[in-house]
């Protein structure tokens, strides 16, 4: 477990690219007109974070992410890598840095809010929340690499279970159903820490 780090998103971060898919951290600010991440927990193998907008000086949690990092940290996104250990949103970081991101959507189903969960997005414990696994790719000059495993939770007056499949498309496991139901035990364990 870490310490809390907030980090407003910059502007220069938050621009797309034409044609290509948004980031949940400009998806977010799109919709809500703020954005920022708190980091929760950081380690070596996973990260916990609160993506989330301002109503007025209350943080409200938009989404509960976990990351699972990559097991070994090509030279090529080290730097990238280290920002992001640093606090650093994770697809704003590589945009930023010239990386196009792509997400290979694994899961899509719903978590019950835990209490922590609840608390943060303030809403009611038990309430069923839009569940995203996915695989986060990162791609520059020729070069693709896994970079994590990510699973998204998110508050329902943000996102829900229908909405996945509407912006994303379809969810496909491909023979990582283990990666899925990993991620997913993960994901509860650190809804309730």
């Amino acid at each position: 477990a870490g310490g809390v780090q907030a980090q407003p998103a910059g502007a220069s971060e938050r621009s797309p690219a034409a044609g290509r898919e948004l980031l949940n951290s400009e998806r977010i600010e799109q919709r809500f007109g703020s954005y920022g991440i708190e980091v929760l927990e950081s380690g070596a193998a996973y990260r916990v974070s609160n993506l989330y907008s301002l109503e007025g000086a209350q943080k409200i949690c938009r989404t509960f992410a976990v990351v699972r990092y990559p097991e070994t940290v090509a030279p090529e996104f080290a730097l990238e890598h280290q920002r992001i250990l640093a606090g650093g949103s994770i697809g704003a970081v590589f945009s930023a840095a010239g990386w196009r991101v792509e997400k290979r959507h694994l899961y899509f189903g719903t978590l019950t809010a835990t209490r922590r969960v609840a608390e943060l997005m303030g809403i009611v414990a038990g309430t069923a929340l839009a569940t995203h696994v996915y695989v986060l790719d990162v791609v520059k000059d020729d070069h693709r690499f896994q970079y994590a495993a990510i699973v998204e939770i998110h508050h329902p007056d943000y996102l829900r279970a229908a909405d996945l499949p509407a912006i994303y498309g379809p969810a496909d496991p491909a023979g990582r159903t283990e990666l899925v139901t990993t991620m997913l035990t993960v994901a509860k364990a650190k809804m309730s820490d």
